[in-house]
């Protein structure tokens, strides 16, 4: 039968103490006396069974069965106070908790907000960023993520259709020679990891031979991949909805005219089986006001 794990004050101890290499920072910290934090962490290191610090004259570090511990309990106690912070949030008055892409959330979502704000002053608003592949059945009012109707399990309200454009900086659309890009040959291109199959969906598109991975930049996500078009890294694959913004400020430009449909869209997901609350039947309204009055 497994031990009663420790308690959680000692792991906070545990944790503050090994991030600012002090139990005394940590006392303060934590609001608790450096008695008290010695005393959870030798607590912690009996029932672990071997020392988790090297005490020092003015500092402690971790040994290595200390560095160990820390990598196996540090995502945990996030996990937890993130939880934590969540259902917080869901037990105000006017809250409202949206999960949605990094991607929606930075490059639609925000610069919208204060509008909806204006609203409802009284609104408690908690966005939550989530890749589309990731779980969509946990604590949430209203999810907005991407696909092509695949949630048995939600109300279903379609946004809008993903369309792909390839744009770069002005500069880098200046001095890009259309001809080689055509061909296929140019290098100065942003590959993103988490829809990598962008440039060959618009490629096969507009009928330019598709670029590999080897050439080019790769980056983690779109965010990351619209942000270095911006500053002149090279030509990305764009969700043009999602840098209309930048079109209009002239930030990116389109480097070909192709606009290429992905057969995905972007959707509303709403939990069938709870009663939706005023807050809730308001942003609803209010993102479809928003769609009424954006041309995509």
């Amino acid at each position: 039968m497994p031990l009663p794990l420790p308690s959680l004050p000692s792991l906070r101890s545990f944790e503050s103490s090994a991030r600012l290499e002090s139990f005394s920072k940590a006392a303060n910290e934590l609001n608790l006396s450096q008695a008290a934090i010695s005393q959870q962490i030798r607590h912690l290191e009996d029932r672990v069974g071997g020392a988790l610090f090297l005490r020092e004259a003015r500092r402690v570090t971790l040994t290595e069965l200390g560095k160990l511990y820390l990598g196996l309990t540090a995502d945990a106690l996030r996990t937890m106070e993130s939880a934590f912070e969540t259902a917080r949030a869901l037990a105000r008055p006017n809250a409202l908790v949206l999960k949605t892409t990094p991607t929606f959330a930075a490059f639609w979502l925000l610069s919208r907000l204060p509008r909806f704000q204006q609203l409802w002053p009284s609104a408690s608003l908690t966005v939550t960023a989530v890749e589309p592949s990731g779980q969509m059945d946990s604590l949430g009012d209203l999810t907005i993520t991407t696909g092509q109707e695949q949630w048995g399990s939600f109300l279903i309200q379609k946004l809008f259709d993903i369309n792909l454009v390839a744009v770069a900086s002005p500069a880098v659309a200046q001095r890009t020679d259309l001809g080689r890009f055509l061909a296929g040959q140019t290098d100065a291109i942003i590959h993103t990891i988490r829809r990598l199959d962008d440039w060959g969906l618009w490629c096969a598109g507009a009928g330019v031979p598709p670029f590999t991975l080897d050439r080019g930049t790769i980056l983690i996500n779109s965010v990351l991949s619209y942000a270095a078009a911006e500053k002149g890294m090279g030509i990305v694959i764009a969700e043009e909805a999602m840098i209309a913004e930048q079109l209009a400020r002239n930030e990116l430009v389109k480097v070909h005219s192709a606009r290429v449909s992905t057969g995905r869209g972007y959707y509303l997901l709403e939990p069938q089986d709870r009663t939706r609350r005023p807050i809730v039947d308001a942003f609803v309204q209010w993102i479809q006001q928003e769609l009424a009055e954006t041309k995509l």
